[in-house]
């Protein structure tokens, strides 16, 4: 009897796991229906933190980037219909402006039970026919049930059209690589510089910098990727004679804190965009932004993060940007009972120059 018990128990069990991973893994969006657009971009040479790319024609290299999605568990607080829409609308958006390239800043595809989800968003972009890249956000991975950081980068990697690295071994972290885009001559028109923000500090360097353990503190990004980001850009000047760049990394730096209070001050002001909610910052500065001026070469930063700010800053002489958030199934002015047309959810459009200048839209999703 205690057998046939237990027998059951097991049985009940495994129906509720497997049901709700299946639940985790339904298909999102009918990733088969979806257009390609194509693209006129080739890659010309990579390595293991590195790729090289050129568009085949002589029209201007346009730039999308979506940033927390937030392709997550499927539950009360995440329905279906938020993370469809969320994929519906990328889809549509790349559809319509028929991008060189496309970025995520991270908080891509999170919670658990999330391997299929991320064959599926790099399915969508094989089928799209369009280039992608970007980083890793602070919920990829935070999960029991997820697969880890490294194994996400592997899949999508996998792919064809996905430019992610996973960088070199000896540098923290996953994703440490750049995107370098050429002009039809060879020269450098623009340098994307990827680096992995991570998540949360560890108990042990909560301790070393004077925060409490129990403290919830966002990491920072770590000697050995400033260390690689140098690297990088001094390689670009050595083979280029320049190095335009930007960076993208999913979790601000201190200094976007600094700015926005100086904003607040009077002392300075928004390029575009607003700040709504507090600056979910680095726990600490690390040192990238003195390395970033140090360079002369990188003159914009680009972060997620935070779903309520989409704001652009000068600071210092660099440009501290939000990209405008994307998702619908993460908290943000749209679970807020705020009216659709004020909803954040869209994207940010980069034109690039051949000279190594790019334009920047905030673009908001057009509501229902």
């Amino acid at each position: 009897m205690k057998r046939l018990l237990k027998i059951t128990i097991a049985a009940i069990l495994c129906i509720v796991l497997c049901s709700s991973a299946a639940s985790a893994c339904l298909v999102l969006y009918p990733v088969g229906s979806i257009r390609s657009v194509g693209s006129a971009v080739e890659i010309v040479d990579e390595t293991e933190d590195s790729v090289t790319i050129r568009k085949t024609n002589d029209e201007p290299f346009k730039i999308l980037m979506f940033t927390d999605m937030h392709l997550a568990w499927l539950d009360k607080k995440h329905p279906l219909k938020a993370h469809a829409q969320t994929l519906e609308k990328m889809v549509e958006n790349i559809q319509n402006e028929q991008p060189d390239l496309v970025l995520l800043g991270g908080d891509n595809v999170t919670s658990g039970f999330n391997r299929m989800r991320s064959h599926q968003l790099a399915r969508a972009f094989e089928k799209l026919g369009v280039y992608w890249g970007g980083v890793l956000g602070n919920h990829e991975g935070d999960n029991a049930t997820s697969i880890r950081r490294d194994t996400m980068v592997r899949i999508f990697s996998s792919y064809k059209h996905c430019l992610m690295r996973q960088g070199k071994t000896d540098v923290d972290g996953n994703c440490n690589y750049s995107i370098r885009i050429l002009n039809a001559d060879g020269s450098l028109k623009q340098a994307v510089i990827c680096l992995d923000s991570f998540d949360e500090m560890s108990d042990e360097m909560k301790k070393e910098h004077g925060f409490d353990p129990s403290e919830s503190v966002y990491d920072v990004i770590k000697p050995s990727q400033i260390d690689w980001y140098t690297a990088q850009v001094d390689s670009m000047k050595k083979e280029y004679g320049k190095c335009p760049s930007f960076a993208l990394f999913h979790i601000p730096l201190t200094q976007y804190a600094d700015a926005a209070a100086a904003v607040e001050k009077g002392e300075a002001k928004f390029l575009w965009g607003d700040k709504r909610e507090n600056i979910c910052c680095a726990g600490f500065d690390s040192g990238l932004f003195d390395a970033i001026k140090a360079s002369g070469c990188t003159t914009t930063v680009f972060c997620g993060h935070d779903h309520k700010n989409n704001f652009g800053v000068k600071w210092q002489g660099i440009t501290l940007s939000y990209i405008e958030p994307s998702g619908y199934g993460a908290y943000g002015l749209q679970r807020e009972g705020a009216p659709e047309s004020e909803w954040l959810q869209g994207y940010t459009r980069l034109m690039l120059s051949d000279n190594g200048t790019f334009t920047h839209e905030q673009i908001r999703n057009s509501a229902k």
